[in-house]
Formats: structure tokens, C-alpha cells, sequence
């Protein structure tokens, strides 16, 4: 490169990037200014599909707009440069002057911006993961010479390559952690992932709801706690064991949890978090435990319409199985929906009849079984 200090300034934003994806259009406009171009771009993607540019720099939304839509597609010198070895440099002499002056690409996209000089490195090809810069300039100006601008390319086309692989890593856990997020959301029961001292990390939609009804179940800066003081204690003692880091010594445990409410007491689950995923790295990186809170009265809304998918119930039977399945009779089911207890104890029938549930307490089961999922089938 031109200078130590530019080589460590160079290498040191590349890795930059890696970690903050908001440096990469300062990083390729500063690789423009040393290698001595005009226009620069930055591409990532599928060696199978279309490259897709992360980032350009020197180039004129219409002319980086007319390029993505179409002359990306006729450009000569990309299809010379994804078959080389990568690290490899290509400048537009790999494609005969005739063929390059006579395209389409270099007469209505390169020459009215006066883009005359090229060089390109592939720097990444792992699997299907294929990464290029160009580095385009005009001849008319003073400019780092075509093989000064290649040594260069070929010099920083490691740390590329490195910084590169982080990138899209970092990228693949962020993907892998949003699903996994988004799945812990659909459930309908309240999930908290803690510390060894009970402080939350992650807690889904429905967690989020039972906090904010504030019965029974609450989070400060401490940690969660329950209703007493008694409650509390037991359960971050039970906390503590489950998220203890020595092999073999987590255990973790159950309790009831009675709330302000007249309602039935939560019941709590608190597992151990031993699955060693780089989610759960995420989440917490020391020592951790889940705690599951399920709600005896939870609404089962959700239920009715995975019921009336599975065993085509109408609606009104699907709000009778609902109803019987959180315990209720069918004289109190009448009650709720304004119906004859006769009316009622037809649909239950029509119920049992459909979905093969031979009591009431397999017709209970079968609808806690589809009520654990939020979204709702229409």
C-alpha cells in the first residue's frame, strides 16, 4: 500500500465494517481515494444468483439506479472476474477492446460518465458466497497507475475476504435469532429466559402482558418477583439452581404463585437454559434459566380457529369447545353466550362428534393442545 499508516487505516476500518455494517460505504468510499478511482462498488451475494452491491461510492443515484435495474446484466468485466482465483485482480483488458467499446454497457452506462479504467477483485468465494469490488476511474485525470491500483486491490483483498466472513456471520446469527424470537412470541404462554439472579434477558409477547397486568407476577431491577415475599424468595432460590453453571448441579423446579386477583394461582416451571446456541449465547452470556408462566384461565381465543381448521366446527362450536375447555359448564357456556342450555349441549354434541373427543376431559386436553400457539387461523 502507500504508506504503513495507510495500510493499519485501511485494514483497521475493513474490520471496522465487519462489526458495524454502517461503515462500509466509508470504507469503500476510502479505498476509492487510495486506489485512485471515481466510482466504486461493493457486492455480495450468491454466486448462482444475482450479486446484490452493499455499497457504492462517487456514483449518482441515477446512474447507480440505472445500473442495478439493468446494465448489471450487460456488464463485460463482472463475468471475467467470477471465475478467478479469488484475490485474483481483472482490469477491463481482460475483455478484448472491441467487445468492451461495442457493448451496450460500456456506450450508454461507463462512457458518459467517463469511466475508462477498471480493475476488479473477486476477494470472497466461499461456497455460494461470492464478494467483488470494482474500482472504476477516468483516464483524463491523474491517477494511480492501472497496476498500482492492482497491487493495492490484491494487498487489501484479504482482510476483505476476513472482514467479509464476519460480516455475513454476524448477519446469519442476527437471522437466527430473530426467528427464533419471533417463534418464542407465538406462544400464548409467558416465557421468561434470566439470570442466576432472576434479572430478565428476554421476555416474550406474553410475558410482556402478564407484567403489565401486574397480578401476581412482576420485574424490577432486582429481578422478577412474586406476589409475597415468601414467593419471591422461593422462587429465585429455585432461579439460582436452575441457572448454576457446575455439570450436573442444575435442577431447577415448580411452584404456584398467587395473585391479587381472584383468579387461580400461576403455575411456574424454572428449567435450566443448558442449550449451547448462539441464541442463547445472545440472550445471556452467563449462566441462565427459563421460567415458564402458565395461566390456568389463559383464554383459549386462539384455539377456536386452529379447532375449526382442523375438524371444520363452525363458530359457534368452535366458542362451545373453547369455553368447556378451560373448565366451564355448559349451563355457565349458555350463560356466557346467551344461548339455551339445550342449544349449548348441541353444540358440545356436534363438538364431541367432529373431533372424536369422547368426554369433556379429552375435549380439555385437546384444546390446550391447539391453544399454546398465539395466532389465530381465520
Amino acid at each position: 500500500m502507500s504508506s504503513a499508516d495507510d495500510a493499519v487505516t485501511l485494514i483497521a476500518s475493513t474490520y471496522d465494517a465487519a462489526l458495524e455494517p454502517g461503515r462500509w460505504p466509508p470504507l469503500l468510499q476510502l479505498i476509492s481515494d487510495h486506489v485512485g478511482s471515481h466510482v466504486a462498488r461493493l457486492s455480495v451475494g450468491s454466486s448462482t444468483q444475482c450479486i446484490k452491491t452493499l455499497t457504492w461510492a462517487g456514483a449518482q443515484a441515477s446512474d447507480i439506479s440505472a445500473y442495478e435495474e439493468h446494465f448489471s446484466k450487460l456488464d463485460p468485466v463482472v463475468p471475467a472476474i467470477t471465475t478467478a482465483v479469488p484475490g485474483t485482480v481483472v482490469t477491463d483488458s481482460a475483455v478484448s477492446g472491441s467487445t468492451l467499446e461495442r457493448s451496450e454497457f460500456y456506450q450508454r452506462w461507463a462512457r458518459p460518465q467517463g469511466l475508462y479504467k477498471v480493475a476488479l477483485t473477486k476477494f470472497l468465494h466461499d461456497g455460494d458466497a461470492l464478494g467483488i469490488l470494482v474500482c472504476a476511474s477516468r483516464s483524463t485525470t491523474e491517477r494511480k497507475t492501472g497496476s498500482e491500483a492492482s497491487q493495492l486491490l490484491q494487498q487489501l483483498a484479504p482482510h476483505l475476504q476476513r472482514a467479509m466472513r464476519v460480516y455475513l456471520r454476524i448477519g446469519q446469527l442476527s437471522v437466527e435469532q430473530h426467528a427464533a424470537i419471533e417463534v418464542l412470541n407465538l406462544l400464548t404462554h409467558a416465557l421468561f429466559v434470566v439470570d442466576a439472579s432472576a434479572r430478565v434477558k428476554f421476555a416474550n409477547l406474553a410475558a410482556e402482558a402478564l407484567l403489565a397486568c401486574a397480578d401476581g407476577i412482576g420485574c424490577d431491577t432486582h429481578g422478577l418477583y412474586a406476589s409475597t415475599t415468601t414467593l419471591t424468595s422461593r422462587l429465585r432460590a429455585l432461579v439460582a439452581q436452575a441457572a448454576c453453571d457446575k455439570l450436573n448441579v442444575a435442577t431447577g423446579g415448580a411452584m404456584l404463585v398467587e395473585r391479587q386477583s381472584s383468579k387461580p394461582a400461576y403455575q411456574l416451571q424454572v428449567l435450566p437454559l443448558t442449550a449451547r446456541t448462539t441464541w442463547a449465547r445472545a440472550v445471556s452470556h452467563g449462566p441462565a434459566a427459563v421460567v415458564l408462566v402458565i395461566d390456568p384461565k389463559m383464554p383459549f381465543e386462539s384455539a377456536g380457529g386452529q379447532l375449526r381448521a382442523l375438524y371444520g366446527l363452525t363458530a359457534a362450536e368452535a366458542r362451545v369447545a373453547c369455553a368447556v375447555g378451560r373448565g366451564e359448564s355448559v349451563r355457565a357456556v349458555a350463560e356466557e353466550f346467551g344461548v339455551l342450555p339445550s342449544t349449548a349441549r348441541t353444540h358440545l354434541h356436534h363438538v364431541f362428534q367432529k373431533t372424536g373427543a369422547g368426554t369433556q376431559a379429552a375435549l380439555v386436553r385437546m384444546v390446550e393442545q391447539t391453544a399454546f400457539i398465539r395466532h389465530t387461523i381465520e
